[in-house]
């Protein structure tokens, strides 16, 4: 085999008659060679969809076209199968089967049925019983699996199957009837329908003489409302006529009203002026209470200013300033300590002692001048010394003075030195308030006289800002009043008009003659007529939706006789539903009969191999046509199901019924091989061997693939003959 498929690149593997055991650990495309044998030989489905589908599934990694060749041999001839991929959407879909050395093709053999031909299987046969994978060990049902078995323990035939037999009369008996859906249930619908309609019919009939007596008895009504709807009507003219004199006459009146307050304000400013005086008092107002606030703020400054100069004044460096404080304290010197003198004494006293005793040498003894001389400087530095320390207790006496008097000095100062900065400070605000009030007072005054002088003129009262204020108000009211009388003489004028738009084009003969008064008010008349249009309207429609109901139901003797017809079809349907069940019921039975005869053989063989892998643990299988499969343990009759098994055991028990099925369906003289993917996974070391054995003596009439990830197989069956070991 020469594979581009998956992650296999241009792969090789070639295989050998009898048990060829293939070692490669996980990932390394044991699953892809399977895989790829079985797409060989039957083709690569193009109809699956999604991630898993083959064609997606197994694409070659590094995104060439997938193809693959296949040299095999059935014992006399030598065949090459090449399958290439010329489309990217049908991979593999070229095809050819040639003899090997030549291109001459097999005559006979296609891309369909290649597998079936050489292995003598269709593809679900192959892969439920040859092709074993180790996440597939279990048997499910097949129809072509069927057809096998049932070739061999009845006629031959492989053209029959229980399952499909069976599904077609399904279909056929759901077809009739199944549980709400099918011919009998439409058929008792629609009889059930027809029953429906002619009570329908009957019902439809009652309403629609009803709806034609409800719709005369409304029509009655609604004339009679609209005979006391003329009256109402008569009477509203009349009522016209008068409020259309009352509001001529309110027209006039208002008119008149308007001409007098235009008389009396025809010297007073326009809108425009007023306006603007209007913003000037506002501008004054606020005018106004600016100065009253810079006022505030000049009392504010004026209190201020009085107490930091009280507090200034009060002090006792007042009024010197910071230049003659810092020079009181630079005059505050304390005296120096006394020097050294004393010593310069004692040695004074000491060179005279020394010049004395040469010049006296003779005359006094030296051992008493040297007496004399040690007193006279003895009494030189006692003297220095007592000297010495008198002055300088004096001069720390002063001192200490001094640096008290310049601490009394910086404390006054710094308490001082403030409160002259805050009384200079308060005095440059109040000059500051004061100069900012007359500022305001000043411009308030000029801004106060020029407005006067405007409003005098129409109002002489006027001599302040409340007195322009009210007489501002004054003239805006009058201005509004007029505004007031001359909209109210349009409207007025304007309902006139209207008014005389719709008065009656045929007036009564005497609007003043009294007219008749109708019993029920016109409210409730003008309330009843739409009430009774829509009652009247709803009532033909109801009518007509009645009598189109009747019409689409049709006739009821029309509805009877299909009915009738109905009623036949459905006894029919019927019958042919009994034979149907009748039917499944003989073909249960005969499968029955089949399974009797199938599953003992089956078991038998299928028990034979369990109990060759299980070392004799188990030597009974049991199997229903649908491969439910249980066993019986030697010393234990009591039958276990495959679900109560331990996973080994399952697998070993789906193993065992699978190389039972190849023994059985698998046709001898084609010695189609068996291929396992991991399939003994799962198994201990002693069924290990045990299976290993037997495939081993299986090999001898098929070539056998056993793919494994494990080194158990190899070092059990190393040295074996008619065993080849591969490494991927």
């Amino acid at each position: 085999m020469i594979a581009t498929f998956g992650k296999l690149q241009q792969s090789e593997l070639q295989l050998r008659p009898g048990l060829n055991l293939i070692y490669a650990p996980n990932e390394s495309g044991k699953s892809t060679w399977a895989a790829f044998l079985r797409t060989m030989l039957y083709g690569l489905s193009t109809r699956e969809r999604g991630a898993l589908a083959d064609k997606n599934r197994y694409a070659p990694w590094d995104g060439s076209a997938m193809h693959g060749r296949l040299d095999v041999t059935d014992g006399t001839q030598r065949y090459t199968i090449i399958r290439n991929t010329k489309r990217a959407n049908v991979p593999m879909g070229d095809f050819s089967c040639t003899y090997s050395d030549t291109a001459t093709p097999v005559p006979g053999i296609t891309a369909q049925n290649l597998g079936e031909t050489l292995l003598g299987v269709p593809r679900e046969v192959f892969e439920r019983s040859a092709f074993i994978r180790q996440s597939a060990l279990a048997v499910d049902q097949d129809a072509e699996l069927e057809r096998r078995i049932a070739a061999l323990i009845t006629t031959g035939e492989e053209d029959t199957s229980y399952s499909e037999a069976y599904d077609r009369l399904k279909k056929q008996l759901n077809r009739r009837k199944h549980n709400k859906t099918g011919q009998i249930p439409a058929l008792e619908r629609e009889i059930a329908a027809l029953d429906d309609s002619l009570a329908q019919l009957a019902n439809l009939s009652a309403k629609s003489e009803e709806t034609q007596t409800r719709l005369t008895e409304l029509s009655e009504q609604l004339e009679a409302l609209n005979l006391q709807n003329e009256q109402w009507e008569q009477l509203e003219k009349q009522e016209a006529l008068q409020k259309y004199r009352r509001a001529q006459q309110a027209a006039a009146d208002s008119q008149q009203r308007a001409d007098f307050l235009t008389q009396i304000t025809g010297e007073l400013p326009d809108q425009a002026a007023l306006a603007q005086l209007e913003g000037q008092t506002a501008a004054l107002a606020s005018a106004q209470a600016r100065l009253a606030r810079a006022e505030q703020s000049r009392a504010a400054a004026l209190t201020e200013e009085s107490r930091a100069s009280t507090a200034c004044n009060q002090h006792p460096l007042y009024p010197a300033d910071a230049g003659e404080l810092e020079r009181r304290k630079s005059a505050l010197i304390a005296p120096k300590p006394p020097g050294k003198a004393w010593l310069a004494c004692a040695a004074v006293a000491g060179a005279a002692a020394a010049v004395s005793a040469l010049l006296f040498a003779g005359v006094i003894p030296y051992a008493l001048w040297i007496v004399i001389a040690a007193a006279v400087l003895f009494c030189a530095g006692t003297g220095g010394t007592f000297y010495y320390v008198l002055r300088r207790r004096k001069v720390l006496r002063q001192t200490a003075d001094i640096t008290a008097q310049k601490a009394s000095l910086d404390a006054q100062t710094a308490d001082y030195l403030p409160l002259q900065k805050a009384a200079a400070d308060a005095a440059a605000r109040l000059a500051q308030a004061q100069a900012l009030y007359d500022d305001l007072s000043q411009q308030y005054q000029q801004d106060l006289s020029a407005l006067l002088r405007q409003v005098q003129r129409f109002q002489r009262a006027a001599v302040d800002l409340p007195g322009i204020q009210i007489a501002l108000q004054d003239i805006r009211r009058k201005q509004q009043a007029l505004e007031q009388a001359q909209k109210t003489a349009q409207d007025d004028a304007l309902r006139c008009q209207i008014m005389a738009e719709h008065l009656p084009d045929e007036p009564l003969p005497d609007p003043d003659a009294p007219l008749p008064q109708p019993e029920i008010p016109h409210e409730q008349i003008l309330a009843l007529i739409p009430q009774l249009m829509a009652d009247i309207q709803t009532a033909r429609t109801r009518l007509d939706t009645l009598q189109g109901q009747i019409q689409s139901l049709g006739s009821m003797a029309s509805i009877t006789q299909q009915r009738q017809i109905k009623s036949e079809q459905l006894a029919n349907l019927q019958a042919e539903y009994d034979a149907l069940q009748m039917a499944m019921e003989a073909l249960e039975g005969a499968n029955l009969t089949l399974q009797n005869r199938f599953s003992p053989a089956l078991g038998a063989r299928a028990a034979e191999i369990f109990s060759a892998i299980t070392a004799g643990r188990y030597h009974k299988v049991l199997l229903s046509r649908d491969f439910s499969l249980s066993a019986e343990a030697a010393n234990d009759p009591t039958g276990r199901s495959i679900q109560l098994l331990s996973q080994g055991a399952a697998d070993q028990l789906y193993l065992a019924v699978r190389l039972a099925i190849c023994d059985m369906v698998l046709p001898s003289e084609n010695a189609v091989p068996l291929i396992l993917d991991d399939a003994l996974l799962s198994f201990d070391e002693r069924r290990l061997h045990a299976a290993l054995d037997y495939l081993v003596q299986e090999s001898q009439k098929r070539q056998i693939l056993l793919f494994s990830c494990q080194m158990r197989e190899q070092r059990y069956l190393a040295d074996r003959e008619g065993v080849h070991c591969l490494w991927l």
